[in-house]
Order: C-alpha cells, then sequence, then structure tokens
C-alpha cells in the first residue's frame, strides 16, 4: 500500500543562540507580531517593526487553555505563510477548517528547532506560535515566516475500550498503544468469501465514510501462512522488506550503529483516501468511527483479485486498522458540457450538404496549390 507522509516542510537544523520560556532564538525579533482574525476566520497579521534576524526563532504569541504537547502525539495545526517584512498573509488554512496533522517524532527527525519549539517552549493546545527562519544565501531562500495555532493533538493509535473478540475472525492480540499482532495463521478452509470486519477497540470519534481520508495505523497478513506483508508500525517489517535490504545497510542497521531503539523509530502513520485502496477497506471500515481499532479479512474479490500478476492476487487478507483521524474527501468539480440541441432530420441533412461542400473546397484548395508547386 502506498503510504502518504504528512509533516510541516522543515528547514535545515541550525544550532541555536538563546532561548527563553515562550520562544527560542531571537524572540525580540518576533516581538512586534500582533495576530488578528476576521470574522470568516482569515488570519491577518500586524508587524510593527519587519522581523530580522541572523537565527532561527519563535514566539509564542498566545497561550492556550489546553494541555500541555505531548511528543508521542498528533497535532492538528492551522497554519499561514506571511511576508515577514509586511505582515501579508501568502497562505493559509485557518479559515478553511481542515487543519494540518504534524506527526512530532517525525518532525523532531526533520528539523530540532521547529520540534523543540513545540514541545520544549511550553506551548499548549489552543497556542498560537511563530516560527522564524532566516534565508540563506547559499542557497537563495528568502527569510520566512510561519504562523501556527495548535489546534488540537490525538494519540498516534487507536483509542477507547477493548472489546471481546467474537472468535469468528482469526484471533488477534491486542492492547491499546501497541502494534496489533496475529499469533498463528488461521485455517486455510476457514477463510470467508465476503469481507468481514470487527471492533478490536471502541473509539468514540466521527464515523467513517467510504470516501474519507483517514490516518490510520496498520499491519496486513497473508491468511495462507500469517505472515506480515504491510505495515505501518513502529518495529514492525515484512520479511520482504529484510530481504531487499540483504546486501546493503538497512534503515534498522544504521540505527544500531547510532545506538537507537529499532522499536522507537519513528514511523509515521499513513494518510489516504479510502477509495483509493482495495474495496475491502471501504467496505469494513465505513460506519465504523475515529478511534476504533477494526479487524479486517478480505477475500481476493475485494483485494487484489483482478491485478494479473501482483503477490497478493489469490490472498486472503488480515488486516488491524487503527483509525486515528479522517476528514471527508474534497468534492471534486467538473466542467459542465453544455447541453446539444437535437437536430431534425432536415437539419442532419443540411450539415451533412455542408460538409460534403466544406470537403469539395478544401480538394480544390489542395489541387490549386499543388497546380502552383508544380509551376514552380
Amino acid at each position: 500500500m502506498r503510504k502518504m507522509q504528512y509533516a510541516l516542510a522543515a528547514p535545515a537544523v541550525l544550532l541555536l543562540a538563546g532561548c527563553s520560556s515562550d520562544g527560542l532564538g531571537d524572540t525580540s525579533a518576533l516581538s512586534g507580531i500582533d495576530l488578528h482574525f476576521t470574522d470568516e476566520g482569515v488570519p491577518e497579521v500586524l508587524i510593527s517593526n519587519p522581523v530580522e534576524s541572523d537565527e532561527e526563532s519563535s514566539l509564542i504569541l498566545s497561550q492556550g487553555d489546553g494541555d500541555e504537547l505531548d511528543p508521542e502525539q498528533i497535532l492538528h495545526v492551522s497554519s499561514a505563510t506571511v511576508d515577514p517584512a509586511s505582515g501579508a498573509v501568502q497562505q493559509e488554512n485557518f479559515s478553511e477548517d481542515t487543519p494540518s496533522l504534524l506527526f512530532l517524532p517525525m518532525i523532531q527527525e526533520q528539523s530540532e528547532f521547529i520540534y523543540d519549539s513545540l514541545v520544549d517552549t511550553g506551548a499548549t493546545v489552543g497556542s498560537d506560535i511563530a516560527l522564524y527562519e532566516p534565508g540563506s544565501a547559499e542557497t537563495g531562500g528568502a527569510d520566512s515566516l510561519v504562523i501556527l495555532r495548535i489546534d488540537d493533538q490525538v494519540p498516534a493509535h487507536a483509542t477507547g475500550e477493548e472489546q471481546e473478540q467474537s472468535g469468528d475472525l482469526p484471533e488477534i492480540t491486542s492492547e491499546v498503544g501497541e502494534a496489533p499482532t496475529l499469533p498463528a495463521a488461521p485455517d486455510e478452509e476457514e477463510a470467508p468469501e465476503e469481507t468481514e470486519s470487527e471492533v478490536l477497540i471502541a473509539g468514540e470519534g466521527a464515523e467513517i465514510g467510504a470516501t474519507d481520508q483517514v490516518v490510520v495505523r496498520y499491519t496486513g497478513w497473508t491468511w495462507s501462512d500469517g505472515e506480515v506483508f504491510d505495515s505501518a508500525w513502529p518495529g514492525v517489517t515484512p520479511p520482504d522488506s529484510e530481504q531487499a535490504a540483504e546486501d546493503g545497510t538497512t534503515e534498522d542497521e544504521e540505527a544500531e550503529d547510532d545506538g537507537e531503539d529499532d522499536e522507537a523509530a519513528s514511523v509515521p502513520p499513513a494518510s489516504f483516501p479510502l477509495d483509493n485502496l482495495v474495496d475491502g477497506w471501504a467496505e469494513g471500515l465505513e460506519g465504523k468511527h475515529v478511534g476504533d481499532r477494526v479487524l479486517l479479512v478480505i477475500p481476493p474479490e475485494s483485494g487484489y483479485g483482478e491485478a494479473e500478476g501482483h503477490d497478493l492476487q489469490d490472498e486472503t487478507l488480515i488486516f488491524v486498522v487503527d483509525l486515528i483521524a479522517s476528514a471527508p474527501a474534497p468534492e471534486q468539480t467538473q466542467e459542465q458540457m453544455p447541453e446539444q440541441p437535437e437536430l431534425t432530420e432536415e437539419e442532419l441533412e443540411e450539415l451533412e450538404e455542408m460538409m460534403q461542400e466544406q470537403g469539395g473546397e478544401d480538394a480544390d484548395a489542395d489541387d490549386t496549390d499543388a497546380d502552383d508547386t508544380d509551376d514552380d
């Protein structure tokens, strides 16, 4: 399955010259920023003095009244890109009610500055934060200023009450916050002929639509042998991935060389629209809720059965999916073609005669061109 990572575009990591309780770097350079909103929710940024500094800097513009940020969670963030000289808003999603999602462990890998600005300054849910990066003569990049609002934070896994398994589907070892496991391959003769699903952890979030864009952690196993073939959980690696990296240095080996624990590797959740996946996902997840952990069993007809030559073409698939977040897919507007009037038989005959006459004129023109060429 194709995984789409999502994270704020992070600048290069620089050493911090200093910090304060409400920001990092040269906080005084950002002290002249005032943030306001129109009735429509569009941000307006007033800058009393142009933001100028030689170092990356951040400042909490207003402190939220929510919880402190948990570095293992996913942030819902609204943002605006702002001209640091004039305060002109160049791009924003505050007014669209479609916050971006930031996975903090991944942000830490991309930019210690942004990560520290979010988790080491006392920022809380609801806070507005200014992030400034000076331009680089080497790359030709211009100075940049981003305003963030931390709308919410959610765990990067299913949350809710664990449910007793029915026994009708393969037994799963499941615990809130931990990667699920399949202890043993199921009996081949018991594979269902239609997609079946069962809630292992019951969440209380929004209901999932068949075409929603979902953020998930998941693991997939093949029914025939119980082997993992895909996963979006840290520490869960499909055997094929290990084999493919046998002749080189794997990411796990690099982490081991650096003294890092493989289990702590920052594997982000995956994000994709359900209608871009095999049919069994939408069939089994529609009507479930954000926060659920769902067991799916998908026969080939609703999996890769029509993908000729695919390794999983004949396989019944087992998935356990943690539904972390969901949003309706954006509506696609298609330009409507104007309706064509119906022509009578008489009008059709006239049209045909016109086309024939036009064809004759074109032929005469071609002959004339040919005669001119011969004369030359």
